[in-house]
């Protein structure tokens, strides 16, 4: 049993109930149209929530602790936000960012993030204060990277 309560139909919505442990990875079996677990002290591999094909058009996992490797993530194509502030974020942020076309929000900051933010047209719409505050993140709209 998931010890999530539910919104309506193909939401899952649990924002600011302080609820904490890690994430079930049974919840990344249903196709949710909305996702918003933020501010809470959940922690694990919220990586399950996301894919390519995925029906969400919505992410808001700001404000936990999950801990996971962002680097092979694929975010779902239809998404208009992804929010993934103030969490223990690692990797890099994959290239494939750049598919995700409607896109109008999008916050990375206040992780553990490393590499060259990828440039391209989505990328490119979002300021420095999207990808603040991560471990070592460069490229614009940050500083550039070093060629060490």
């Amino acid at each position: 049993m998931c010890p999530f309560p539910f919104g309506h139909a193909h939401t899952l919505e649990q924002a600011k109930k302080f609820l904490s442990g890690p994430i079930p990875a049974s919840l990344g079996d249903p196709k949710w149209g909305v996702i918003d677990l933020s501010r809470n002290e959940l922690t694990g591999d919220a990586s399950v929530l996301f894919g390519a094909a995925k029906p969400t058009t919505q992410i808001d996992i700001s404000r936990n602790r999950f801990g996971f490797d962002l680097t092979g993530v694929t975010f779902p194509v239809n998404s208009t936000a992804l929010d993934m502030n103030h969490n223990m974020i690692y990797g890099e942020i994959p290239a494939q960012i750049n598919a995700v076309g409607g896109l109008v929000l999008f916050n990375v900051s206040y992780n553990r993030l490393c590499g060259e933010i990828p440039s391209g047209s989505v990328t490119a719409k979002f300021d420095e204060y999207s990808y603040l505050h991560n471990k070592c993140l460069c490229g614009a709209p940050l500083p550039a990277c070093k060629s060490d």
